[in-house]
This record gives C-alpha cells, sequence and structure tokens, in this order.
C-alpha cells in the first residue's frame, strides 16, 4: 500500500542548470533536477516512479565538475552532487540524443497516422525537436508480431517497441507480479510475457500509461479517439475509498472514453487500478434518470420536470413525522452538508449506506471499501448503515428520501420492493432501479442526478486527505445536481413552514 506518512528530511545540495541555481534532491538522480528546473530533457526509459536503468540513452546532458572537462553522460544514472553545473543544451548533448534517435527510429514503423499513441508519444515529439526529418540506412527494418494479445487488457506491437523496459520495471517493482521481460539478445531481443502467459492483475493498464511509445495499447481505447479531440479534466476515482486521483477524458459528443491516473504524491503516486480506470459503464448516458418520475399505472412512468418533482417532494417530506434520509456514500462533502440541513429542518435520521468489503482489496491502492466518501461522511457526523439495516429502519418510518449516485443500486434490486407498501419512497438517483415482476414500482417519486463525472465538489478518503472531483462533462438536459437540488428543496420547505 503506498505509504502516506511524513517522509523523512530529504537532503538536498546546490547545482547549476542551464545557468538556473537549483537545489537538486540527493536522492534523486540528475534528469530529476533538470526537470524540476524546467530544462527539458529527452528521455524513454526513466520514470520517477520507477529504478532508472539507463538503457535508451537518450536523456545525455553537459556536466562539469570542479576542474574536470565537460563530458556528456546520461542524466537518468547520473547522481548529483554539489557544484554540478550542468547544460541540457549543449552542442554536445543534442549531437548524442540525435545519435540515439537514430538507432531508435532505425526499426521503428512510420504507422503514426493510425497509431492510438499518437499526439502523446515522445517518440514523436523528440523526432521533431532533435531534427530527425529521415534515416540515412537502407536495410529494412525488422519485422516482428503486431497486435500481439497479452489478455483481457493490453495489445502488444512488438514492431513499435524501442525496449526501454518501463514494463517490465512496473510489474517487477510497483504490483510486484513480475510477468514481462526482454527475451532474446541484440537486435533480437523483444518484449514478451513469460512462457507466453497472458497478463493477469488489476493494475494492467497501467503498462499503457508507462508506455512512451505506441507498443502497449489498451484493447478498449484502441482506435476510438484520436487524444487531441479529447478534453482532460482532473478529478478522482469513486470506486473506493483510496480515491486516486485521475484525468477523465472526453470524446467531443460527451462519451467519457479513458479514464487515467494523474500524478499525486500523497494519494497514488502515477498509478491507478483497473478497477477504477475501466469503470466507464458508470457514466453511460443510457437509461438515465432525467427530470422527474412518478408510477403511472398505465404508461409506467410520467414524465416531468424537476421543478414539478420537487414540489411533490417537498409534499410527501412535509406530511412524514420523521423521514428516513439514505444518502450514497458517492455523496461530496458539501453535498453531505446540505443533506444535514435537510435532516435538521426535517427531524430526520440522516445516515448513509455502508456497503460491504470486496475481494479487490490489495497491498498496493485499493482498499476493498466500495465507499469512495466513507471518512467525509462519517466526519460530517452521518450514521453508517449497511443496506440490511436501511432497509430495517426503513419499515418504522412513513417516508424515506434515498438520495445519491448508485444509492438504488447499494439498496439492491429486491431493496425497495421489500418495504412496506405504505412507506413513501423518495429517490434522487442517477438511474431507476429494475422494475419488479407486474410492472409496479414502490418509488413513489424518482428524480435524476448528475453522476460524479459531471458535478464538482469533494471527497475525503481513507487516509483523511480531501481531494476534488470536478465536472468532465454537462449533465443531461433536465438532470440538476445534487447541491442545487437540496437547496431548492430547502427553500420550498422553508416557504410551507411559514405559509403554516
Amino acid at each position: 500500500m503506498i505509504d502516506s506518512e511524513k517522509q523523512p528530511e530529504i537532503k538536498r545540495v546546490e547545482i547549476t542548470v542551464n545557468g538556473k541555481t537549483v537545489q537538486a534532491r540527493t536522492d534523486k538522480p540528475l534528469i530529476h533536477a533538470c526537470l524540476q528546473a524546467e530544462s527539458e530533457v529527452p528521455h524513454y526509459c526513466y520514470h520517477p516512479g520507477l529504478t532508472p536503468v539507463g538503457s535508451c540513452r537518450i536523456c545525455q546532458v553537459e556536466v562539469q565538475q570542479g576542474k574536470m572537462p565537460a563530458r556528456v553522460m546520461v542524466a537518468c544514472r547520473t547522481p548529483v552532487a554539489a557544484g554540478m553545473v550542468v547544460d541540457t543544451e549543449s552542442k554536445g548533448a543534442h549531437d548524442s540524443r540525435k545519435e540515439c534517435l537514430e538507432f531508435l527510429l532505425k526499426n521503428h514503423p512510420l504507422d503514426c497516422p493510425i497509431c492510438d499513441k499518437a499526439g502523446e508519444c515522445t517518440l514523436q515529439d523528440y523526432s521533431f525537436a532533435e531534427g530527425q526529418g529521415e534515416g540515412r540506412s537502407v536495410e529494412p527494418r525488422r519485422k516482428l508480431e503486431k497486435r500481439k494479445d497479452l489478455g483481457d487488457v493490453i495489445m502488444l506491437d512488438q514492431e513499435r517497441c524501442i525496449l526501454c523496459s518501463r514494463c517490465v520495471r512496473f510489474m517487477e517493482e510497483v504490483p510486484e507480479t513480475p510477468q514481462l521481460c526482454v527475451a532474446g539478445r541484440g537486435s533480437h531481443s523483444i518484449i514478451e510475457t513469460w512462457n507466453n502467459q497472458p497478463l493477469s492483475g488489476n493494475y494492467q493498464g497501467n503498462l499503457a500509461d508507462v508506455c512512451p511509445v505506441g507498443a502497449l495499447t489498451l484493447k478498449s481505447f484502441r482506435f476510438k479517439a484520436r487524444v487531441w479531440n479529447l478534453t482532460k479534466t482532473a478529478s478522482s476515482c469513486g470506486e473506493c475509498s483510496r480515491g486516486c486521483s485521475t484525468t477523465v477524458e472526453v470524446l467531443r459528443a460527451g462519451e467519457i472514453v479513458r479514464i487515467r491516473p494523474r500524478h499525486d504524491e500523497e494519494v497514488n503516486k502515477w498509478w491507478m487500478c483497473d478497477t477504477g480506470r475501466f469503470a466507464l459503464d458508470h457514466f453511460a448516458e443510457v437509461d438515465r434518470l432525467v427530470g422527474a418520475c412518478m408510477p403511472s399505472a398505465t404508461r409506467g412512468w410520467d414524465q416531468s420536470p424537476v421543478e414539478d418533482g420537487l414540489q411533490v417532494a417537498a409534499d410527501m417530506l412535509m406530511a412524514a413525522e420523521k423521514p428516513l434520509i439514505v444518502a450514497s456514500p458517492w455523496l461530496t462533502v458539501e453535498e453531505g452538508t446540505e443533506l444535514l440541513t435537510l435532516g435538521r429542518q426535517l427531524n430526520g435520521r440522516v445516515a448513509f449506506v455502508s456497503p460491504a468489503q470486496n475481494e479487490l482489496a490489495d497491498d498496493l491502492l485499493h482498499t476493498g471499501d466500495p465507499a469512495p466518501n466513507r471518512r467525509g461522511l462519517t466526519d460530517l457526523g452521518f450514521e453508517a448503515l449497511s443496506p440490511e439495516e436501511i432497509l430495517s429502519a426503513a419499515s418504522e418510518h412513513s417516508s424515506i428520501l434515498c438520495i445519491g449516485e448508485r444509492v438504488a443500486s447499494l439498496l439492491g434490486e429486491d431493496g425497495f420492493n421489500s418495504l412496506p407498501s405504505a412507506t413513501r419512497v423518495l429517490l434522487f438517483d442517477c438511474a431507476l432501479p429494475a422494475p419488479q415482476e407486474g410492472g409496479n414500482s414502490p418509488i413513489d417519486l424518482a428524480i435524476g442526478l448528475a453522476t460524479s463525472a459531471e458535478r464538482a465538489g469533494h471527497w475525503v478518503n481513507i487516509d483523511g486527505i480531501r481531494r476534488p472531483i470536478l465536472q468532465a462533462r454537462p449533465a443531461p438536459t433536465g438532470v440538476w445536481n445534487t447541491v442545487r437540488l437540496l437547496q431548492n428543496l430547502l427553500g420550498l420547505l422553508a416557504t410551507r413552514e411559514i405559509q403554516s
């Protein structure tokens, strides 16, 4: 598990990078100090979260120490020392990089127009920056296996691989489940799985992130979008109480096509699990609950504007002596604060659904707790009740308000059907539960909500770290965010109290 405790004091020494004085960390290689000083140094095999190996040799910079003449050396394998003078833009450094690039491009295919890494490929960027417009060799490129299936997550195009070994080191060092290797020697070297076995584990998607070229790609994302057509928004993962910092990527039409980890040293560093990465179905607009709906004996559901639904909701809650208010653990801190205000105004019992631990817990990131804001709601004063406890307690109340993303699914498909027929049920959720046999619904009123990709707020993770969720796309027309709904509902209740 990633350690969020306070780290020991870091030692620093003073060096000079491109004429700028820099306080460089002694526990990091020279390339880290250069990048921190905003001096671009090309690199492929180096990754700040992995052990440096110096295999690609492209991160060469010119270094002078004391009275010794300046030398060109790889920055990822050079420790910092006090008094170093570093020049990342010297002619010697650029000439060395161009030679390394020419070697890497010797066997790399020219399929950039169809490669999913196009627009994010540093091989493209550095080739352009260093002026590598054409090759000098006439020998044919080596032919390797294309579209090699590595399991249910990753596809490998061996001919694109530049043998940086990031993927090998990731599997060995992060999830500590080594499954990849560099097989063969010299010009016959290739990336393979051990004994050609398919990859396994909950962290395979990170391989596509660490690959600097288009060799390792996500099966689910291949040929789905060009990256320059994606809008990227910083947010947090809601699939467990770790709350990994993420980037949500939305295509032009509003479809969320990719979720990737965002570097957060305190929470998830550079990684995320596949459970959160591929939780795209939760944001699909199919079968969304839009506006306000009330059951109809002949038409299934009668749909009306949200404003009309809130009027009905206010009447139902005013008529209840002490309603049970059930929150989803996907509610933000801001939404929880508004809901507590509603609970006090109605003199109701306020709790949140506390789902059971699942089998996905591991020693790296996933906590096994499906409730992303358990800590935040608990700190606010919410009572934590299991789905069974909530359904049992509902029989003691004449009215129950269930509010928040996935709250209906947490209570179970048969949960609402088990409630007494006299109980008035209000549901504020993103989708309706499956109807019971016969087509009748125990829900008296349902109002659609925005998902965590369509609203903003904060969650507090298992370690008490507060992180934001931000709106990556607008909610469908007729869907309000939860804070707006609660504020309007509070206003209606206040008006009714004054009138009464």
